[in-house]
């Protein structure tokens, strides 16, 4: 018999417990590819159909909410129903994270932890923004956003940027027909 090339399977002898020809399971372990004892009988007092013992799903990671800010924050270039009377400039809101979840994210689906992660970061980035454009003494924001990059293998950067703006009438809609 050669030690080379795939082996013929007429020549090896037959493993009995799905595992490797000429190899016996460990001994305590169970045999390969059976399920463990006790696996797929219904437990009593479950009904027909459930089988195996019956465990709670973690709690999901919270979901992202709508934050409210203290000035109109919008990706239009106008603000709909109003004037914009002054530019003052551009406004930068800056987040920088880790890139591994948080511990009350890695709860339930890691997707789902990754995507509120992210929505948050965002929402912390516009509220930087937001700070700065209010500061500045603007009534509102036009154009936001967002950019994204790796500062680090373990930090990313999340920025929002817009253009902070004075509106006709202090934020007041202006009348278009009169």
């Amino acid at each position: 018999m050669s030690n080379y090339g795939p082996p013929n399977p007429y020549q090896q002898p037959y493993a009995p417990q799905g595992g490797r020809p000429g190899q016996q399971p460990y001994q305590g372990q169970q045999p390969y590819r059976q399920p463990p004892q006790g696996y797929g009988q219904t437990a009593p007092g479950q009904p027909y159909g459930q089988q195996g013992q019956w465990t709670p799903q973690p709690p999901l990671a919270r979901k992202p909410a709508l934050v409210q800010h203290a000035l109109p924050v919008v990706t239009l270039d106008q603000l709909v129903g109003h004037e914009i009377t002054e530019v003052l400039g551009d406004v930068v809101g800056v987040v920088v994270r880790t890139r591994e979840l948080r511990p009350d994210l890695r709860q339930g689906n890691p997707m789902d932890g990754y995507v509120t992660m992210l929505t948050e970061s965002r929402q912390d980035a516009v509220t930087r923004l937001v700070e700065m454009a209010v500061a500045a003494g603007a009534h509102a924001v036009v154009g936001l956003r967002y950019d994204c990059s790796e500062i680090t293998q373990s930090l990313s950067e999340v920025a929002a940027y817009g253009t902070a703006v004075k509106l006709a009438g202090a934020g007041e809609p202006s009348n278009p027909s009169a």
